[in-house]
């Protein structure tokens, strides 16, 4: 993985990119940042380059409750005695990380695999000040925060104008550039359905320039919305077709569908990413009536309608 680098975009924000981003806006000396990375190292690479820009970390806000995402955030608000932010289902996760690794097992107590940091973070937030979307304050910055809900239930956004009125948008895992498209074809998804209404509304925005969650800054999201929702039509596609070749059951159509796509899992904690994504297709076409789940001797097994 490319090393993260520092980017002052001279309008108030700024970001750490490389692998899970971190945004930040900075106002004379106050700032805030927008997610805080995978671990305490990558927080505090940001707030030194925080601290050079001549800000003092004054919150961190967080887009979701994923753990390469809030991995940091313990560590900003202690040392920077930093409220953190999140939407409250989301902050659940960053209050208790074990949710993570549970939810992806089934609700049971994990297994090793799923305790690394990518799905565990090392240290949780004690307190989440809520947030919901509309216009708010936070660490004495004005922004807007956006409802974009999909890659995780209550996923949120921001937007920030600057003194020239120059709005940059956070958007968090609303979308993904093509390199995370080629190496993780099954795309970790909540609900498909609340995600692509998420991209159609990305679609008609216009802001002066979005910073995701991973990938670089970019000034028109079309091109990310586009291959992503793409992704996305062609996942719950292939998992139907899956469906009116023959009844499956979910396992039965993650393998097809990583067959398809020339996936060999390594490791049962991408297994499970994956798994949760093709439940969330199975959910999307039993809302659209074009699937049903039925009990065939103590076999959950989803046909195609």
């Amino acid at each position: 993985m490319p090393a993260s680098k520092w980017h002052d975009f001279g309008d108030g924000t700024a970001a750490l990119i490389g692998g899970s981003n971190i945004g930040c806006i900075i106002q004379g000396d106050h700032a805030i940042l927008i997610d805080a990375g995978l671990d305490a190292d990558t927080a505090h690479r940001a707030s030194r380059e925080v601290t050079q820009m001549g800000g003092k970390i004054e919150a961190v806000a967080l887009t979701h409750g994923h753990a390469d995402h809030f991995g940091g955030a313990a560590w900003i608000e202690r040392s920077f005695d930093a409220p953190v932010y999140a939407a409250p289902l989301e902050g659940a996760f960053a209050t208790h990380p074990s949710l993570e690794p549970l939810m992806l097992y089934g609700g049971a107590a994990p297994i090793r695999e799923l305790r690394g940091k990518f799905t565990l973070a090392r240290e949780g937030v004690p307190v989440i000040h809520p947030l919901n979307p509309g216009p708010t304050q936070i660490g004495g910055i004005p922004l807007e925060v956006m409802a974009l809900p999909g890659h995780s239930p209550s996923q949120i956004g921001f937007v920030f104008a600057s003194d020239q009125n120059r709005q940059t948008c956070f958007c968090g895992d609303a979308v993904f550039p093509p390199a995370t498209l080629a190496r993780h074809p099954i795309l970790f998804c909540a609900d498909v359905d609340a995600w692509l209404e998420t991209l159609q509304w990305l679609a008609t925005s216009s802001y002066e320039r979005y910073i995701a969650g991973h990938g670089d800054p970019v000034t028109d999201i079309r091109p990310l919305v586009e291959s992503t929702s793409q992704r996305l039509h062609e996942l719950r596609e292939l998992v139907h077709e899956t469906l009116k070749a023959a009844p499956q059951e979910p396992f039965d159509v993650l393998r097809a569908v990583a067959t398809r796509y020339g996936i060999d899992f390594t490791a049962p904690q991408f297994f499970l990413l994956s798994l949760t994504a093709i439940n969330a297709m199975l959910s999307s076409l039993q809302r659209a009536d074009a699937a049903e789940v039925v009990m065939e001797h103590n076999r959950m097994l989803w046909y195609a309608k």
